[in-house]
């Protein structure tokens, strides 16, 4: 047999990834991340004793009559994260690239209650397919590529406790809101991320320079509007002030502001972090200002939970009020992977308001690049009934 290698089966546990490839009848070899973990003619592997919600790299090749190694196939795929009392989905399921020549797959795990997703390459809609897998072929061997994953579902299928009574509410909050759909307030939106490396760099039998990753990141929620009107009908003030900008890294104006740098520079990590909150200020019925004060970030936490020799992971949890009138706290959680090879694994949960934008930079003088960034549906839409945004973010370098 001479057939081009291609992955048959994928299987993952928390603990476990399990792949088959085409049979050759030639000899093949497997490396996980830089070390060669099988060399022989079958054509599986199961690697067992892995950690969980773990991302690694697989490389299978095939020796040819010639005595090379040829067909090079790359899988960056990782370990389940199963968790009892986890409500984002994102969190516990697995997003496998898979390169070679001309072609990348994605394939990821099931999310209840979505049918359909649609696949983007580069910010243009190339497919809507049903079931969990896309494959792209004829890819050029030279640019790079992010390929965004979109579904959405009812909150009535949501993880989170109550979803029935959440989603009758959250339709009943659409019919009342002037700014969006019952639709839009009941529809929890999934959004997949994955930054690729050109094919001829992933495949190029060069051995890669050694990396010392230091990454700088960047959350910020911000109000478009310059002035916008108050949900709370009860409330004294019925407009409010807004930051009055679009998307900007550097921007001043925001709502709230966090930082942190992760320096894997050395074998023990450093990591620091900032956090700050914007003035919130109040007007009258005539638009004019009538009270300012600033909310607390004792709200906003940020802790590194865990470090080896693989990874360092960070978690930020933030829930900022409004300090001058009764009014729900801006939620958002994010939990941060960043590994020593380059690689990070972002995820997030948020409310469909304010405005949302992450932002990440490698080293102390690249440049912002944009991760996640998604408009506010109105203020009224960080109650808790709404339908809430579900992202995750990684790269394969």
């Amino acid at each position: 047999m001479t057939n081009e290698l291609d992955i048959l089966v994928l299987e993952q546990s928390d603990t476990m990834i399990y792949f088959r490839w085409t049979d050759t009848d030639d000899v093949c070899r497997v490396k996980r991340d830089e070390q060669v973990i099988y060399t022989g003619t079958q054509n599986l592997v199961k690697d067992t004793g892995l950690k969980k919600g773990e991302l690694y790299t697989y490389t299978i090749e095939r020796l040819d009559a010639s005595g090379r190694w040829t067909d090079k196939i790359k899988l960056h795929t990782g370990t389940e994260n199963p968790k009892a009392d986890s409500i984002n989905r994102l969190e516990e399921i697995v997003l496998t690239t898979i390169v070679s020549k001309e072609r990348i797959s994605l394939a990821w795990g099931e999310i209840e209650g979505i049918a359909e997703f649609e696949i983007y390459r580069n910010g243009q809609l190339i497919e809507t397919v049903e079931g969990n897998q896309y494959t792209d072929r004829q890819v050029p061997m030279s640019p790079e590529f992010t390929y965004w994953i979109r579904g959405k579902r009812p909150v009535a299928r949501s993880e989170e406790s109550f979803s029935e009574e959440k989603f009758t509410v959250a339709k009943i909050f659409g019919a009342l809101s002037w700014n969006s759909s019952k639709e839009k307030a009941a529809m929890e939106e999934f959004w997949m991320t994955k930054k690729i490396a050109s094919l001829d760099a992933l495949l190029s039998d060069e051995e890669k320079p050694k990396i010392y990753p230091v990454w700088h990141f960047r959350y910020q929620t911000f109000l478009p509007d310059l002035v916008l009107k108050n949900p709370n009908l009860l409330s004294p003030f019925p407009y409010f002030q807004g930051d009055g900008r679009k998307f900007d890294p550097e921007s001043l104006h925001y709502r709230t502001r966090v930082n942190f740098t992760i320096d894997l520079k050395d074998e023990e990590s450093s990591f620091s972090y900032d956090k700050d909150v914007g003035p919130t200020i109040g007007y009258n019925w005539r638009k004019k200002f009538s009270k300012a004060d600033v909310a607390s970030a004792e709200g906003i936490e940020l802790e590194k939970i865990d470090e080896t020799g693989h990874k360092v992971s960070i978690t930020l949890k933030h829930g900022v009020g409004n300090p001058i009138t009764t009014s729900p706290n801006i939620d958002y959680n994010v939990s941060a992977a960043f590994y020593r090879d380059g690689s990070y694994d972002i995820i997030g949960i948020h409310d469909q308001s304010p405005n949302h934008e992450v932002y990440l930079k490698f080293g102390d003088d690249g440049n912002w690049m944009d991760i996640h960034q998604t408009e506010s549906e109105g203020l009224a839409f960080m109650a808790d009934p709404i339908a809430s945004h579900y992202w995750r973010i990684s790269n394969f370098y």
